[in-house]
């Protein structure tokens, strides 16, 4: 992955340019004491360069640098740096961004012979679905969010769709339903179905499996409707769903599976 980098080459006033007022005893001088960068999707890592001239008629040194994150790093051409007078060179600041969304600031400081200074640099970085910064559950939710069919595609379809060939009955609610209604780490939105309130008839059950609902994480399962299960795998599922999680507010003899008569209500 290539990086981004910010001033690659010496500014032609780099030991005049200066954004930032520096502390008049110090001879370094700085191309910019603030620096900022908008980071395409997909970027693992972001550079910056600071120049940096001794503006003095003696000789004088960095001698370190600290940065108030691990994920920032600086790098000095030698430790310590000496730059002789009038003598300019980079400071390369790389960031990495793994695990970070949205502006991110950090502080570079730099310590010399005259005294320390202080660089920032600014990293704006978009939350998308791309490895570095969400995790494969907040990504699969995102396409999800976007696509509700996408679970059965790409990446997801390893986990969402692939396992429920050929399987029926509580072997196949364990692989397309138990993943996101039965996990331990149950998305909010997500209805615990052992904790629903309204009446769960077979038509209940059957209309959410194969229709799912728009707008929702809910995926349509039928194949009719770009799903993944046939017809006998839906009523698979139907039946054991009727026994697994019996209806609270209805006589248990209106859940049969012949039961069509109920107009599905939305999970919730």
């Amino acid at each position: 992955m290539a990086l981004i980098t910010q001033a690659q080459v010496p500014p032609a006033n780099a030991a005049t340019d200066v954004s930032v007022s520096v502390i008049s005893t110090n001879p370094f001088v700085w191309d910019a004491m603030e620096k900022f960068a908008k980071t395409p999707e997909m970027n693992r890592n972001v550079s910056f360069t600071f120049w940096v001239t001794n503006t003095s008629a003696a000789e004088a040194s960095i001698i370190h640098t600290e940065s108030s994150c691990d994920c920032t790093v600086a790098k000095l051409p030698s430790r310590p740096w000496i730059l002789q007078p009038g003598q300019s060179g980079p400071l390369d600041v790389k960031m990495n961004l793994m695990g970070r969304h949205g502006r991110v600031t950090k502080e570079i400081y730099v310590g010399t012979s005259h005294g320390g200074q202080v660089l920032t640099v600014n990293a704006d970085i978009p939350l998308s679905p791309a490895p570095f910064n969400v995790s494969a559950r907040q990504r699969d939710m995102m396409a999800a969010q976007k696509d509700r069919q996408a679970v059965f595609g790409g990446s997801c379809a390893a986990c969402h769709a692939l396992p429920t060939v050929g399987r029926t009955g509580e072997a196949l609610f364990t692989k397309a339903c138990a993943i996101c209604h039965i996990s331990t780490h149950r998305a909010e939105m997500v209805p615990d179905l052992a904790a629903l309130k309204q009446s769960t008839t077979a038509e209940y059950w059957r209309t959410w499996i194969a229709q799912g609902k728009e707008g929702t994480l809910m995926p349509a399962f039928a194949q009719s409707a770009g799903g993944i299960l046939d017809t006998n795998q839906i009523e698979s599922l139907v039946e054991f769903l009727v026994k697994k999680y019996p209806s609270k507010n209805e006589d248990p003899a209106r859940t049969s599976v012949t039961d069509a008569s109920t107009p599905a209500v939305p999970l919730r």
